[in-house]
Formats: structure tokens, sequence, C-alpha cells
């Protein structure tokens, strides 16, 4: 700032000692009439040409100065201003202060005042969604939902009407959301209060490998039929009306078999169950639904029944789904009539794919006993083959398991078990529509049956192990028409090595054979009687009560599925 005073002064300095009688250089100024001139003289002050500032040999009074350093590429403003300052706080400032204020202003005697204010931008609230009705109308107007308004061009009344009329235009219905039905699932029996619970197993920790060795063969009963090859060029393009007909599928419990009885009498082994009960039991893990399973343990054997009205012959449709199901009891589409669907085409299934005439096995079928004539004629073609195996300590089990039909190939006779996967709607079940991509994309369709049926395929494919088969073929059945559950056409058939069916799967025996050998050990646990083994509806583990024997004797069953 010397400088800049030093111009000033320069500026200044003629007029000044023009006006004090002085000459430029100092001198005094002759004047007329006046003797004596008076002198002016400036302070020596020298540059510094490195810095600015005063140098150590200026004058001792220029350092009692207060002394602001600048650094040359520092822009220099006014030496001092009183009214800028006021007026434009903080343009000048932010331009021409420099790395100390030296010269600014504080005030620090009065604290009492001082306060720290926070100038951190606050959030901008978000624009939140004007409703558009207020909430009386709002309430009233879910009242009124389901109907007829008036009709609107626009607006959320119009747009649910379109919305509403393209869901009824393809499915009738609304499409259900998830999870709905999660709480609604119901128990498969009643469990009265006075059956005690003896033991609980969690479904994961039946997780477990156990090995056996192949089964053996002890008694084969029933007939069977050759399998119909044209049933291999089979496709959407060309499909095949499945046959209406009349048909009556035996499925006697384990207690009622004479066969099972006449091995128990002869101590063939200490623990008996059917092929269905057995598959059940393997595949628990997989399992969504409820089921129930009577066991009698007496005198060291072990009987698996089912109940008179016991549910688990039918096939269940989409078990493991993810969404809510149909809960109008009179809708084809309600899970009850899906089964007894699912259950109706794969005995009109076996019973179509097969050809030829009646191959008898070493015994008739047990079951024909007191079955009236009339009955005979319409009985599905099948055979049981009784097996034996050993699961260790001493547990010798024999399972009735089902054969439908054989195909010879060098000369020799090649069991297999014959199974339909159904469509009933692409657009409400979560599959791939079959007529558009079975041709083309078969793999993509059988893995979304796998996702959406995964423990109805998992049992198919324990029972394709425990009789024997070689094969296991696999047919693609749907409706006509959507809206009739009566009327179906066979798309497309495969055959599949029961092996390399459960790799698909991702199912091996040892974990099947293992689950099983779990849950006879929690029997064998127990003191001689009746129990029963339920699928918590809701909590993923098995239940054990103890129940009073015969208590579900006042059940009516014959052991028949009528064909409708």
């Amino acid at each position: 700032c010397l400088p800049y005073s030093v111009g000033q002064a320069s500026l200044f300095a003629p007029k000044v000692m023009q006006a004090e009688g002085l000459t430029p250089n100092g001198a005094p100024s002759q004047k007329e009439g006046n003797g004596v001139i008076p002198a002016f003289k400036l302070f020596g002050i020298t540059s510094d040409p490195t810095a600015w500032g005063p140098r150590d040999e200026d004058p001792p009074e220029l350092k009692k100065l207060q002394f602001m350093p600048f650094n040359k590429a520092d822009k220099l403003g006014r030496i001092s201003d009183w009214n800028m300052a006021q007026q434009y706080p903080r343009r000048y400032q932010q331009q021409f202060s420099g790395g100390n204020n030296v010269f600014n202003y504080k005030h620090e005697d009065d604290e009492s005042s001082f306060a720290l204010v926070d100038n951190t931008p606050k959030p901008k609230a978000k624009n939140k969604r004007r409703k558009y009705f207020p909430q009386p109308r709002r309430r009233f107007n879910n009242r009124n939902r389901g109907r007829p308004q008036p009709s609107q061009r626009g607006g959320r009344v119009g747009q649910a009407r379109r919305q509403s009329k393209r869901r009824q235009r393809y499915h009738f219905r609304r499409r259900p959301q998830y999870g709905r039905d999660e709480g609604k699932r119901e128990p498969s029996v009643h469990v009265e209060e006075d059956w005690k619970l003896v033991k609980t197993l969690e479904l994961s920790s039946l997780r477990s490998g156990l090995a056996v060795d192949e089964g053996k063969t002890l008694v084969t009963c029933g007939d069977l039929r050759e399998w119909d090859v044209s049933y291999e060029r089979v496709n959407p393009r060309a499909a095949i009306d499945l046959k209406a007909g009349d048909l009556h599928v035996f499925t006697t419990t384990t207690s009622q078999d004479p066969v099972i009885q006449e091995l128990a009498d002869k101590k063939e082994g200490n623990i008996f169950v059917t092929d269905t009960i057995a598959a059940v039991l393997m595949c628990a893990p997989y399992s969504s639904h409820s089921w129930d399973v009577i066991v009698t343990k007496k005198d060291g054997k072990i009987f698996f029944d089912k109940r008179e009205k016991s549910k688990i012959d039918y096939l269940t449709v989409n078990e493991n789904w993810n969404e809510s199901k149909e809960s109008d009891k009179e809708s084809i589409n309600h899970p009850e009539k899906l089964a007894m669907e699912a259950t109706f085409i794969n005995h009109k299934f076996m019973n179509q794919v097969t050809k030829g005439p009646l191959v008898k096995m070493e015994r008739n079928n047990p079951f024909l006993d007191g079955v009236e004539p009339s009955v005979n004629g319409k009985l599905l073609p099948i055979a049981f083959h009784y097996r034996k195996w050993d699961l260790g300590a001493g547990r010798q089990i024999i399972i009735r398991c089902e054969i439908n039909g054989f195909e010879t190939r060098k000369k020799k006779r090649h069991y297999f078990v014959a199974r339909a996967i159904n469509e009933w709607n692409a657009k409400l079940s979560g599959n791939i529509d079959y007529r558009l991509k079975l041709e083309s994309q078969s793999g993509a369709v059988l893995a979304a049956e796998m996702k959406n049926n995964h423990n109805k395929l998992a049992k198919w494919t324990a029972k394709t192990f425990m009789s024997g088969a070689d094969q296991l073929k696999l047919g693609y059945v749907t409706r006509v028409n959507p809206r009739v559950n009566t009327q179906h056409q066979i798309l497309l058939t495969q055959r599949y090595k029961a092996q390399d069916f459960a790799n698909l799967m991702g199912i091996k025996p040892l974990v099947l054979w293992g689950t099983l050998s779990k849950i006879i050990k929690a029997i064998n646990e127990q003191e001689d009687g009746s129990y029963l083994i339920i699928r918590d509806p809701i909590e993923p583990e098995l239940r054990i009560h103890s129940i009073p024997e015969n208590v579900f004797e006042n059940e009516d069953d014959d052991g028949v599925i009528p064909e409708e």
C-alpha cells in the first residue's frame, strides 16, 4: 500500500506546495515582498525490489505501523473503504481479502449474544402425490368396489374398468396376488386335544443319506399291456385327444392288502408300506401342503396306512407355486378340483398309451375279490410288485409298487411308469403355454413344471426308483378349452431313465432313503400303539401324535377311485 500513498502524494504535492510557497524539490519559493520562504522535506523511503513493505534500514517510525503482507499475484484494492464494505460486504471480502485479515474489525468483548447457526441446506421435501379422492369419499368408493360404475374416459375409475374388462376377456377374474393364501392353509385332519404330541421333526433335519442295495422282488400281481409306439410321434401340431372312459383304480391301504398280510405272517419283513405312502414320506422336505399318515406299531412290526378319507392318492397341482390359488370351491380351477382333474388325466393317460392283450403277472389282482362284475371290465391295467429292502439295524421294509406297462426290446421285457403333466390355464398357472413352446422349448416347459410342482415330480421319481422300472414315460396334456375341465389333448410324450430324471430334479436316491429311515427311527423310539404323522400346514415340520386305536374307523371308503 505504500507506493499507492507515494503516488497520491506526488499527485497532490504541487498544489500543496504552491499553497505553502514551496517548490517541487522542497526548496523555499521566492515570493515578492517576503524575504523568508518556508521549506517542506519528505521522508527518505527506500524501495525493496524483492518484496513489499519497508526494509530493515527504513526509519523506525514505519515499523510501528501494522503491516499486512501481500503476494505479488494478489489483487490490490483501496487502502480503506468505508462505504463499499457496507454496500457489498461479500463481494469485496471475497475478491480483495488476503490470507490474514489483520485489518478486519473484530469485536471480541461481548460474547453473550454469540450463537452458532446451522447454514447447511435442508433437504427438499419430496413432492407427495396428491390423493385423487378425499378420505371419506375414498372409503365410500371402496364400499362400492365391484358395483357397476358410470362410464368415464379418463381418471382412475376409467382405467380400472378397462383393466377389469381386459382381465375378464382373458381369464374371467383378476390374477391372484402373491402369498395371499399363506394364512388360509388348513391341516389335513383335525388334531384332537387329547392326542399327545410325542415328537417333532424339522423337515430340514430329515435330509440325510442312506445307501441301500437294490430291492428284491418277492411277488408280482395284476396284468399289463405293451407300450403304444405311435405316441412317441405325437406333437402339438398333431395332438391326440385324451379318450374319456369309466375307469376304476384300486388304492387299498397297507394293512388291508392281503399280500402284505401274507408276507407279514411269513415274517418276510417288519416294516410295510405302499409306494404312494412311502413317496409322501420320502419327499416330505419338498411338500408345502398338509398331509397325514397313520402308523401302527405292534409286536415289532410297523404298518404305514392312510386314512379312509385321505387325499394323498390325488395329485397336487402347483403345490410349490408361490402365488395364491382360487378360493371359490365351485370354480373348476379350485385346488381340489384341479387335484381330481390331474388324477383322472393320469389314469386315462396310463390306459391310453398302452395297447394289445393283457399280460398276466404271477398272481391275479389281489383286490378283485368281492368286487362287482360290472366293475371288473372297467379296471385300469396295472401290476403290483412287492419288493423288499434292507435298511440296516434289523429293519426289513416291504413296499407295494405300481407298474403301468412294458415294452419289449431285444426279446426282453422292460417295465415303465407312466405319468402325465397337465396344463389347466397358462395365464393363471404361471407356466409356459404348452401349445406355443412345447415343441421348440420342451426343456423350458419341464423346468417350469419342476419349479411349480416339485413335490409331485419328486414323488414320481421316488416311485420309479422303488418299482425298479427302467423308464418314466412322461406325457404333456392340456385342456382343449381353458374353461372346460373335461376335454383334454395329449401334446407330447418323453421318456427318461430313472437316474437321468432324478438328476434333472436334483434328487439323490440315497437322500430319499435317508429321509424315510429317519422317520422310521422316530417311530421305533415309541412304544407300541397307533400314531399320526401330520405335516404342519404352516411350519416346516412333521408332528407325531399318539392317537387312540381305530380312531378313524367311522370314515367310509372302499379303496376305489371312481373315474368321472
